[in-house]
């Protein structure tokens, strides 16, 4: 059995995060708008899934969470099931249920405190609160990415690749990665299952490796660094 991290490598503040997600659903919703016809029905590197499923499945992830239906969230029959309930949906109709979506959703997180936001989350989750709010940052810019690729658009480099490489730094932790501490471009030093190897690069290519969607060979990695990769736990 693999030795669980118990302590993160870094707590994003409340504000921090609730105002990511505030910023990334508008640029989600931006993206989505902005995209023609062809653009809605191009594949994507989420296998199997075209770019409407993408932005549905983001979209259905925000409406779940904003109603707290949680159960299940991030388990392929959900996440199918979201990307299916709107793929017949236009770019406009799908950008303006995330953005109502997102709204409530903030809406929703401002009645919780500093002391709720490292207590055990609500609806079942399997963690703090923190973690489970951050996991909609790193879902807004990871699968933006994911559409960004599709269509030919350049990747955004901003706030949402921190969280997301902080996101991932934690979540390796927890699945028995490391140790290694992670020593990125632009990003402060994150120590795994308290620090080891170190692992530089681009933080980008980081997220990408870590989530199964390019080979992490390149960065000196192995496939384990991949988060959706079944290991003992």
């Amino acid at each position: 059995m693999r030795q669980r991290q118990v302590v993160p490598p870094i707590v994003l503040p409340r504000t921090e995060v609730m105002a990511g997600i505030a910023e990334y659903c508008e640029n989600f919703g931006s993206l989505v708008r902005s995209l023609g016809e062809q653009e809605w029905t191009a594949p994507s590197r989420c296998e199997g899934w075209e770019v409407r499923d993408v932005a549905g499945h983001v979209a259905g992830l925000f409406a779940d969470v904003a109603v707290g239906r949680m159960q299940g969230q991030g388990l392929p029959e959900v996440t199918a099931r979201q990307a299916a309930d709107r793929r017949d949906r236009d770019p406009a109709k799908v950008a303006k249920e995330l953005e109502r979506a997102g709204r409530l959703c903030g809406q929703v997180l401002a009645g919780f405190d500093d002391d709720a936001w490292v207590a055990r989350a609500p609806g079942g989750f399997p963690g703090p609160l923190r973690r489970a709010v951050l996991v909609l940052w790193y879902e807004l810019y990871v699968h933006g990415d994911d559409i960004r690729h599709a269509t030919g658009r350049p990747s955004d480099r901003g706030t949402g690749l921190r969280a997301s490489v902080v996101h991932l730094a934690e979540t390796l932790g927890l699945w028995g990665w490391g140790p290694a501490t992670l020593e990125l471009d632009g990003v402060e030093s994150l120590p795994v299952r308290g620090g080891g190897d170190v692992v530089t690069g681009d933080p980008l290519d980081f997220v990408l490796a870590a989530t199964g969607r390019i080979d992490p060979r390149p960065l000196g990695l192995d496939e384990n660094v991949n988060i959706y990769r079944k290991v003992d736990a």
